[in-house]
């Protein structure tokens, strides 16, 4: 989703890859955050709020994600439990009134602030819980990002997320973990840089399913960290991967959940703007020349969020190809 750096002006900036496109045809005249979205049993032990994916605004309050829920027999886990107190909060007021049993556990999928400043309301009322995310986001969190969410959320919802801490998580993961929790087994999948350096998609075997987080959205021009911390073709092989697991059921950080029909559609979109940026690239055009050519060679994905910002994501990609190029040369 976004991209934290330890600059804010480069997310200030970042944030130009998101667009208003209300899932409403009208906005609340009050504002109500997560309480305008059910919570939604998906299967068997999985629960969802399906986020909007406007950008943060004082009607959504920063809500924008899929704050997820997986029963087990002992309890409950939390996946991307939302960005501030008052989400994460609402949040469990939902979870309460499907179960009454403790949570004990949550996992982040990444870094970015719309995914886990709601880890504060987790820990408000459960205060020994364990916070699983990739050891690279525990390092990310613990040099000041989540403080850097906080202030860009605040200046785009009038303060909505004021009283929220970055709470971050406190174990760390590398990939290729299985965790049992009783009945319900979780494995954790990385494959290096990707939507950032530190995604991890969750796994519940027994279910079939899988938590993508940003690597795959739904109807939405994929988006990355600028290359330092991640890139395109990697993001591509990160879905590759997962589509090789046995799921059937894929949850995206952003849109409605469903079938392989969601990760597939994001691969095929990056493997055509990858192919459509490396294509201008090796005529020798710039990034500016090619834009416009770009677009066209995309235009059947023109209804999707974002799409009015290609420039920017062709940017992105453009400095990933020539830095590629660089080193393959290097290499030689």
């Amino acid at each position: 989703m976004f991209y934290c750096g330890h600059s804010p002006i480069r997310i200030v900036c970042f944030l130009g890859l998101f667009v208003s496109h209300p899932l409403f045809a009208h906005e609340p005249t009050v504002p109500t955050s997560i309480e305008n979205y059910p919570l939604v049993q998906i299967n068997k032990r999985i629960y969802i709020v399906h986020g909007p994916q406007d950008l943060p605004s004082p009607q959504t309050r920063a809500f924008m994600n899929n704050p997820a829920a997986i029963m087990t027999s002992t309890g409950v886990i939390i996946v991307d439990p939302g960005s501030s107190l008052e989400i994460g909060r609402q949040l469990l007021a939902k979870i309460r009134q499907v179960t009454d049993k403790p949570v004990i556990a949550v996992f982040n999928t990444h870094v970015h602030g719309d995914h886990w400043l709601g880890n504060q309301a987790i820990r408000e009322a459960y205060s020994t819980v364990p916070i699983y995310a990739h050891e690279n986001m525990i390092k990310r969190a613990e040099a000041g990002a989540g403080e850097e969410w906080i202030s860009i959320f605040n200046s785009m919802t009038n303060d909505a997320v004021a009283g929220t801490k970055a709470i971050a998580p406190n174990i760390g993961l590398k990939g290729g973990e299985t965790i049992d929790f009783g009945d319900v087994k979780i494995r954790i999948h990385h494959t290096g840089k990707a939507h950032t350096n530190h995604d991890i998609m969750i796994e519940v075997v027994d279910e079939k399913s899988v938590f993508l987080g940003d690597i795959a959205t739904n109807h939405r021009v994929p988006s990355s960290d600028v290359p330092q911390d991640a890139n395109y073709k990697g993001q591509m092989e990160a879905i590759r991967e997962i589509l090789k697991t046995n799921a059937e059921l894929y949850i995206p950080g952003h849109g409605k959940s469903g079938g392989k029909e969601i990760p597939e559609a994001s691969l095929q979109f990056l493997e055509k703007l990858y192919a459509s940026v490396q294509k201008y690239y090796d005529q020798g055009q710039s990034d500016y020349e090619m834009k416009q050519k770009v677009i066209d060679d995309l235009s059947e994905y023109k209804d999707w969020y974002n799409f009015n910002e290609m420039g920017k994501v062709i940017s992105y990609l453009y400095l990933e190809i020539e830095s590629n190029s660089f080193e393959d040369q290097a290499s030689r």
